[in-house]
């Protein structure tokens, strides 16, 4: 896999945190969504809802935590497939603007590092 180097402060780790946060976020949706199906009666237990929840938003969470791994370790297709999914959450307005702009704002330019200054 291909590694860059970040020129603007360390971008790849904000990245990471951003993927994080949505990792953070689709569990407490998750959580949110069978406390509410719970308490308007729903003919399973709360464990049971729980678990369809999450196997619900499992994709999206192993996707992000997989994209938070990759821009950990600066790989470049980890940050090209960043930049998809956070144009298809630009669609769910407004948090998904509002998510996608810390990641859009600040424009990451990534370069291909100097294998001069590896020989030396």
């Amino acid at each position: 896999m291909k590694k860059w180097e970040s020129t603007y402060n360390n971008n790849n780790l904000r990245l990471m945190r951003v993927h994080i946060g949505f990792v953070i976020f689709y569990v407490l949706l998750a959580m949110m969504y069978a406390f509410f199906a719970y308490g308007f009666g729903a003919h399973a237990t709360f464990f049971e809802l729980l678990v369809a929840c999450f196997l619900f938003f499992l994709p999206l969470m192993l996707l992000h935590g997989f994209l938070a791994i990759g821009a950990k370790n600066k790989v470049e297709l980890a940050r090209k497939i960043s930049k998809i999914v956070f144009a298809f959450l630009l669609l769910g307005f407004p948090i998904g603007t509002i998510l996608s702009m810390l990641f859009f704002l600040p424009k990451t330019t990534w370069k291909q590092p100097d294998e001069s200054a590896s020989i030396n």
